[in-house]
């Protein structure tokens, strides 16, 4: 039985997209399934690193093989105008790993939308668009009859977008919470073992959990966006940002950290969504003080942890990866496994 060959595109080739290229060649580029098919990438598309398209497939071994170095030597290209590349571009998938803005959900945004009106499946773990333009994206993907798939954009490589739309159907779902960024916690946790917040953070951008901006992490917007994801996944509410409390990590001290522990607590960065006794929907980002028999309590280092309430169920908490190259990059290949076995 001869293969089928899926042809995907990268959209941004940073430590996320790295991941997934490495699972893929770890795999001989053959999909696991019911349907026997091969992997090609055609096309690397990034302004910063440089761009590659070929319509013969392009080795991805040399291409990682220089991914550590300031100069790609195979990503020759200076495509500048990306959307138009997209369009161009002859992938069945592209998979949109670029910068994450949750203000304005650019450029990815823009890339999605490009990518379904030319007739193209997206895999994304980017968070901005979804977080403010979520019903649109999800209207278009539907319009076109292609698959959008966001599995890795809340908990990264540990599924949590299926287990909500699927996983508890009957059971109606009125709050969520949880820890959702795993350089807060990571930091957090080492705080615990007398290591200083700068210490800490620095640490986690050597292991690549933080990027060298790492705000985004520790002042609570990564976890917003995901706080503003699920209350769509979930409720169907499309939250404002300026109506959303949000708060980081980045002033809380040893002290704090050592008080807490000594009353048998913790301090975590918690993302909640809920649905108040009128149904209106709230969301807020905070550190929040966790008791020792919170099932949140336990959850270390660069683990989330979920925890959804519902009427029938009670709670229950979803514990997985929350960073990583290997454990986000394996978000998006299990959607394009999804896509394919279709």
């Amino acid at each position: 039985m001869k293969s089928q060959i899926i042809k995907i595109a990268y959209v941004g080739f940073g430590i996320v997209s790295q991941g997934l290229a490495k699972i893929i060649l770890e795999n001989n580029s053959v999909l696991p399934g019911v349907k026997k098919s091969e992997i090609q990438t055609v096309g690397i598309l990034d302004i910063m690193k440089g761009s590659k398209i070929d319509a013969k497939g392009i080795n991805m071994q040399k291409v990682l093989d220089n991914a550590n170095q300031d100069d790609y030597n195979l990503l020759t290209e200076n495509i500048l105008d990306i959307p138009k590349a997209i369009q161009e571009v002859n992938a069945d998938i592209i998979i949109e790993a670029s910068f994450t803005d949750i203000k304005t959900g650019q450029p990815a945004l823009s890339h999605i939308e490009t990518a379904l009106n030319s007739d193209k499946h997206v895999v994304t773990t980017n968070k901005g668009p979804f977080a403010v333009a979520y019903q649109h994206i999800f209207s278009l993907a539907k319009l076109k009859g292609k698959t959008l798939a966001i599995e890795g954009t809340v908990m990264s490589g540990t599924p949590i977008i299926n287990v909500l739309k699927t996983g508890l159907l009957g059971s109606d779902i009125t709050a969520l919470g949880g820890i959702m960024n795993g350089t807060s916690n990571y930091i957090l946790t080492k705080m615990e073992l007398g290591i200083s917040y700068n210490e800490a953070l620095s640490q986690a951008q050597k292991l690549g959990y933080a990027e060298a901006d790492p705000r985004s992490d520790v002042e609570g917007l990564d976890t917003l966006a995901k706080v503003m994801i699920l209350a769509n996944v979930v409720f169907d509410v499309q939250l404002i940002q300026e109506d959303i409390e949000v708060r980081g990590i980045s002033d809380i001290t040893l002290a704090d950290v050592n008080e807490a522990l000594s009353n048998n607590s913790r301090w975590k960065l918690i993302g909640s969504v809920w649905k108040d006794d009128r149904g209106i929907v709230h969301g807020s980002v905070c550190p929040k003080l966790i008791p020792i028999n919170d099932s949140l309590y336990g959850v270390l280092g660069t683990t989330n942890a979920l925890k959804i309430t519902s009427n029938i169920l009670g709670d229950t908490t979803i514990v997985g990866p929350g960073a990583g190259k290997i454990e986000t990059g394996f978000a998006l290949y299990n959607d394009i496994i999804s896509i394919v076995n279709a």
